[in-house]
């Protein structure tokens, strides 16, 4: 039994948009970028006069604008409308250190937001964290610095975003498990202790067909799905 099982792109991205926390992890290549740019294009193109915006954070990765252009190059005219309506912060490049990003994010729990932001990505969250967290010289000061990053980092932004209903997207690095075999988002205990939707990604080995699981904490989402990449973006199969 898979409740709320999407089965084709559209609804998926009506799924999504419903919930207010999505978190999305997988290998490199495997579309992650891509779909929550889908997602954002998708939610505010639907209405060329709707006034909604979306705060797209560059932490470690450029925004993909070429890509955005290639999901409308049959419509120039919705990919500027698009474009007017995303903000990036930073606004020329992704943050150089885990310093860098660690600041802005503490002052993102109260900075003022673009008018009638309903929408915040961050490209990609973990992986400063992860660098940061390599150098620590002992477990004790990793577990400090994960800590810190959830309780004056992470929490407060979503508390944020549930206050105003405000649908916040986390892209995530991954790290391989031998104990599940399986990769999980990188500190998987952290994330864990969020109330997410979440998204993984996978390509299975010498496939064009790559693979997306849904599952939510509750398990009122469980879905597998199919898909490609193609130049306009994600489509199940």
């Amino acid at each position: 039994m898979k409740p709320n099982d999407p089965s084709n792109i559209t609804s998926l991205f009506s799924l999504l948009r419903e919930r207010r926390i999505i978190s999305v992890s997988g290998e490199s290549s495997t579309g992650k970028t891509t779909l929550a740019l889908q997602l954002i294009a998708s939610a505010l193109s639907c209405e060329d006069d709707t006034d909604e915006h979306c705060v797209w954070i560059q932490a470690s990765e450029q925004f993909p604008k070429k890509r955005l252009h290639t999901f409308f190059k049959s419509s120039p005219g919705k990919f500027n409308v698009l474009l007017k309506k995303i903000f990036l912060y930073p606004v020329t490049s992704p943050f150089l250190s885990y310093e860098d990003q660690s600041a802005f994010l503490t002052t993102l729990r109260s900075a003022i937001l673009p008018f009638n932001t309903k929408f915040l990505v961050i490209d990609n969250i973990s992986h400063h964290l992860r660098l940061a967290a390599s150098c620590c010289s002992n477990f004790k000061q990793k577990t400090a610095l994960l800590d810190e990053f959830f309780s004056s980092q992470l929490f407060p932004l979503i508390m944020r975003c549930l206050r105003e209903e405000i649908v916040l997207i986390l892209i995530h690095e991954v790290s391989f498990s031998p104990a599940l075999g399986k990769n999980q988002p990188f500190f998987n205990k952290l994330y864990s202790r969020i109330n997410s939707v979440n998204v993984c990604l996978s390509k299975p080995f010498n496939s064009k067909t790559k693979r997306m699981e849904l599952l939510s904490r509750n398990k009122q989402i469980t879905s597998e799905l199919k898909y490609k990449i193609l130049d306009r973006g994600i489509s199940l199969v």
